[in-house]
């Protein structure tokens, strides 16, 4: 009987010492692929440089830009008017 008890342990022992490998091989390999993976930050100076780009635009261009967006406003108003 005890031999019986001791087989069960020692394959639960055995069992849970796998899952435990397999666990910390998942969690090396997850932190490998986060530390090799550089998409995320490449986006992100890509978004900024674009936002960046676009406020200069803006700043440079402020009074055409708002010449342009008066007149199409005053079109669409006086073609609503001829509705």
């Amino acid at each position: 009987m005890k031999n019986l008890f001791e087989n069960k342990m020692d394959r639960m022992t055995d069992v849970m010492a796998n899952r435990a490998a397999a666990a910390v091989l998942a969690t090396r390999r997850g932190v490998n692929s986060f530390l090799k993976e550089e998409d995320g930050e490449t986006n992100l100076v890509a978004i900024l440089l674009i936002i960046i780009v676009t406020v200069a635009l803006v700043a440079i261009f402020k009074t055409r830009i708002t010449a342009l967006v008066n007149t199409l406003f005053d079109k669409l108003e006086k073609g609503a008017k001829g509705i």
